[in-house]
């Protein structure tokens, strides 16, 4: 295999209470926990618990033993790794049930059955992506004041909803203040403008897809009103929606700039008319 190659094995589902016996894999084993719980204990004396959501990964030929509740279920895949792209050091990540990763997993199952190894390998490449996803955030979870990281989770899940800062740091247990400069000592920018930032790239990715309007763009990406997103579309990179419709790396260099660009462009914006921006008018305080 080539530098950072991926080739799918095989997929399962496990359901029930009866211990896995010890046994190993000649590649990379994923096993994602659905329902119950699970303790799996490996060679060397180590043992990793699992509840729905966690995935855990076991390197090559390391043997193991899965003791499971009644209600256990487990779906899981396995596969060969080549190259520095993967890390495949044994080891849990929490995924909170993450339904997209459940929907991948199950997927993998219909491609094993019918032998589509090559969509298989392909599909994998984006669970490994995710799981980085979710590997990354909980280091940042670590390090992150926890006011900042609950605000941070909510953004990142409800950008597209209508919410004030306010209610934002509400919701994180801290001060609209204190919020602010929470984000401002982690990101070098306010919660306004983060929101911002977040919802901007949903909206480059939308414009990307043909069947949506630009105002289906500003809707989906939490603008409620879209002669708003367009003016503050423009400030943020350059160019109008329509015009990175056509020429998406017309403000590809100022999208890299985020969130620098993005304080600018938000405290340089007019205030947002009714049922603009999400409904709210960014706080002169973001």
């Amino acid at each position: 295999m080539s530098e950072n190659s991926l080739l799918f094995s095989y997929a399962g589902h496990y359901c029930g209470s009866t211990p896995v016996p010890r046994h190993s894999h000649r590649g990379t084993e994923l096993v994602l926990v659905i329902a119950g719980s699970c303790v799996t204990e490996f060679d060397g004396g180590v043992s990793l618990a699992a509840r729905p959501g966690t995935v855990y990964i076991t390197p090559p030929e390391l043997a193991h033993t899965q003791n499971n509740t009644p209600d256990c279920e487990t779906l899981y895949a396995v596969m060969e790794l080549s190259g520095p792209g993967f890390d495949n050091r044994l080891r849990s990540i929490e995924t909170g049930d993450d339904p997209v990763l459940r929907q991948w997993f199950a997927q993998l199952q219909l491609l094993n059955r019918d032998y589509l190894l090559d969509q298989a390998s392909a599909l994998l490449l984006a669970v490994w992506a995710r799981l980085r996803h979710f590997e990354a955030r909980s280091d940042r979870a670590r390090t992150l004041h926890p006011g900042l990281q609950t605000a941070v989770d909510y953004i990142e899940r409800h950008y597209m909803d209508d919410f004030s800062i306010s209610e934002l740091a509400a919701r994180s247990g801290v001060s609209q203040s204190h919020l602010n400069a929470l984000f401002r000592r982690a990101f070098g920018t306010g919660a306004q403008s983060y929101l911002t930032a977040a919802r901007m790239r949903c909206a480059r990715r939308l414009l990307l897809n043909p069947y949506y309007n630009i105002a289906d763009v500003a809707q989906h990406a939490g603008f409620r009103e879209a002669n708003y997103f367009t003016r503050l579309f423009r400030r943020f990179h350059g160019v109008t929606p329509g015009e990175y419709r056509r020429n998406p790396s017309a403000s590809a260099d100022r999208a890299r700039m985020e969130p620098q660009l993005n304080a600018a462009a938000v405290s340089g914006t007019p205030s947002a008319p009714a049922n603009g921006g999400g409904g709210r008018t960014p706080s002169a305080t973001s």
